[in-house]
């Protein structure tokens, strides 16, 4: 990810899409200098390159010791030194990597970076809050305890009783994870289950390639979802229509509350990825503001252990 190194040693090393520079708190990266103006700049990335802005400074913004006319914005390249104001000794970009959407801790500056467009607050052992983008790119804030709710970049959240910006700009998923193949092969899951159910194996095909996802608890909900796309696909119902579960009829057969369900999809998300399974975030598909979900996989068998 892209970093900024300050005179003094001090590091930003997760840039957001859109890092602002000043003296007030509300900024991203704040320099506590009288010549600083309180929105002095903007680091920002357009999609394909990061880019500096001054934002009307008193005392300017300098690129490579060139004063930035106000407004102006100038490409960044790595190894750029910036300077905000006269006082302070430049910063380097050090790293030009593209951003990650993340949340930012406002009380401490901890950093929690999406992870397979997904985001656990205050993290995935105790969540209170989770952070999911839709197939959309709409991204929607769902507590433990109550409904999705859609959220918008540099939103302020509490989570763990405490204060969290959001760094969720459109557009940005798609510079930080890079999409399927478009002729790659359909993926196939394969289920074998106990007949007490207590014991559920998963495999998923790709090709020729055979991953084996051994048996965890987390392939239960999995299971489940895939039962209800076979049993519509059975009754004739459309494909962009089958296996759809209200999210309370899915808690009420898992006999579990929403926080074990999200940590148990966020663990599917995350043992794909690890696995080399191509498109882990639509394993598990969601209608967020219907409070829907199925199994985005459409080929898939159940058979007896």
């Amino acid at each position: 990810m892209a970093a900024l190194l300050g005179p003094d040693g001090r590091r930003l090393g997760a840039l957001p899409a859109r890092c602002v520079v000043g003296r007030s708190p509300a900024c991203d990266l704040v320099l506590d200098v009288r010549d600083v103006s309180r929105e002095h700049a903007v680091v920002y990335w357009t999609g394909a390159a990061w880019e500096l802005q001054d934002l009307g400074s008193r005392n300017g913004t300098y690129l490579a010791g060139r004063r930035l006319v106000a407004r102006e914005c100038l490409p960044l390249a790595r190894g750029a030194e910036i300077r905000f104001g006269e006082t302070l000794g430049p910063w380097q970009l050090v790293d030009d990597a593209p951003p990650r959407p993340m949340a930012v801790n406002l009380v401490d500056g901890r950093v929690v970076l999406v992870d397979v467009d997904e985001l656990a607050l205050p993290d995935a052992d105790e969540p209170a809050l989770w952070l999911r983008r839709s197939d959309a790119g709409v991204w929607f804030a769902e507590p433990a305890d109550g409904p999705a709710t859609r959220v918008e970049d540099r939103a302020v959240l509490t989570a763990g009783g405490e204060p969290w910006r959001v760094h969720l700009t459109d557009g940005v998923a798609a510079t930080w994870q890079a999409a399927s193949e478009p002729d790659a092969p359909p993926v196939h899951l394969q289920f074998r289950v106990s007949a007490d159910e207590e014991h559920v194996e998963l495999a998923a095909r790709v090709g020729e390639r055979r991953i084996d996802l051994k048996a965890r608890a987390h392939h239960y909900p999995l299971l489940l979802l895939a039962r209800a796309r076979l049993a519509d696909r059975a009754a004739g119902i459309p494909d962009g229509e089958e296996g759809w579960l209200p999210q309370d009829r899915l808690l009420q057969m898992l006999k579990v509350d929403v926080g074990y369900l999200h940590l148990s999809i966020h663990r599917i998300r995350l043992q794909f990825t690890q696995a080399g399974v191509p498109d882990p975030t639509r394993v598990v598909e969601r209608r967020l503001g219907a409070g829907l979900l199925r199994l985005g996989i459409a080929h898939v068998t159940i058979d007896p252990l």
